[in-house]
C-alpha cells in the first residue's frame, strides 16, 4: 500500500492528545531501555546499541528525527495490525477471518511510526475494509478466547460529515490504546488489562470506531462489589475515550441520523441483537 503520510519532518506536528499518548508510551517504558545497560552486547539485536554506548546529546528518538533516530522505545505490549477487503473475499474463504490478513507485528513506538507512515489512511480505504489493531496472540474475532466473555466500546460517524476527522480520530484511538493511556497504570498487574484491541470499519455512509474488551458488564442486574468494580472500569473507560481522545465534552450528545453516541455492549448481547437492553452511553 502506498503511503499518503509525509514523513520527511523532523519534528511531530500531532495534536496534543495523540502527542501525549506516545509520549506516555515511552515513560511507561524507559525503565525497560534502562536494563539494556546490564546486558552483554552479544544479547542485543543486530541494529540495537547499548544506551552506555552513546552519549546523551547524541541519542535521538523518532521524535528528533523520523529517518535517523538511534534509540527506541518498547511499548508495554506488543500489537498486530489486521486488516480486510471483504470487496475481494476469496471464493474459498470458509468465514471472514479467513480473508483477515496480518499486516505486522510491533512492540516499539518506532516501528508503530514506521507501520503508519506506509499504509493507506481509512478515509483512502474501500468501502466494507476494517484495520484490526489487536494485542499480539489475540485474533480479532468474537471467537478468540481472550474476546469470547467481552464487549466493545463503539461510535459511528456519517462519512461525508466526518471524512476531514476521522484519520485523527483513529491515529488518536491507536495512540492511546499502545500508549497503555485509557485504563491508567498496568504496570504492577499486566494481566488486569482490559483492552485487547481497537477497530475501524468503512462503510458506504459512515466510518465506525471500536474498542474491544476481554471482560462486559451490565445494566440489567444487581451488581457483587467485584461486578461493581468491573463495571465502574469499563464506564470509565468509554469516558476517557470519548472525552480525552475523540475530543467531545461532557455529556456532548452525538446522535442522530446515522451517528451513534459512544456506546458499549456486550458481543453476545450484540449478537443477540439485544443492543437497547444492555449497552452503556460514555
Amino acid at each position: 500500500m502506498t503511503s499518503t503520510t509525509s514523513n520527511d519532518k523532523s519534528k511531530s506536528t500531532l495534536p496534543e492528545p495523540a502527542i501525549s499518548a506516545s509520549v506516555q508510551a515511552i515513560s511507561d517504558s524507559v525503565d525497560n531501555l534502562k536494563l539494556k545497560d546490564k546486558t552483554d552486547k552479544s544479547d542485543l539485536e543486530e541494529g540495537e546499541i547499548k544506551e552506555e554506548d552513546i552519549s546523551p546529546e547524541d541519542m535521538k528518538t523518532v521524535f528528533d528525527d523520523a529517518t535517523g533516530f538511534n534509540v527506541k522505545h518498547p511499548l508495554f505490549n506488543a500489537w498486530t495490525l489486521w486488516f480486510d477487503n471483504p470487496s475481494k473475499k476469496s471464493s474459498g474463504a470458509h468465514n471472514w477471518l479467513d480473508d483477515t490478513k496480518e499486516v505486522i507485528t510491533f512492540d516499539s513506538v518506532e516501528e508503530f511510526w514506521g507501520l503508519y507512515n506506509n499504509i493507506l489512511p481509512p478515509t483512502h480505504l474501500p468501502q466494507k475494509a476494517n484495520y484490526y489493531l489487536f494485542k499480539r496472540g489475540i485474533r480479532p474475532a468474537w471467537e478468540d478466547e481472550a474476546n469470547a466473555d467481552g464487549g466493545k466500546w463503539s461510535v459511528q460517524f456519517p462519512r461525508e460529515k466526518w471524512r476531514d476527522r476521522i484519520d485523527r480520530l483513529w491515529l488518536d484511538t491507536m495512540l492511546s490504546a499502545i500508549g497503555e493511556t485509557l485504563e491508567g497504570d498496568l504496570s504492577e498487574d499486566a494481566t488486569n488489562d482490559l483492552i485487547t484491541g481497537v477497530i475501524i470499519s468503512t462503510r458506504p455512509n459512515f466510518f465506525r470506531l471500536a474498542i474491544w474488551t476481554r471482560q462486559t458488564t451490565s445494566v440489567n442486574t444487581e451488581l457483587t462489589q467485584e461486578e461493581n468494580d468491573l463495571h465502574e472500569r469499563i464506564e470509565r473507560l468509554g469516558k476517557i475515550w470519548k472525552h480525552d481522545v475523540l475530543g467531545f465534552t461532557e455529556g456532548q450528545k452525538l446522535g442522530g441520523g446515522l451517528a451513534t453516541e459512544v456506546e458499549f455492549v456486550g458481543h453476545k448481547e450484540g449478537e443477540r441483537k439485544q443492543r437497547a437492553r444492555g449497552k452503556i452511553v460514555a
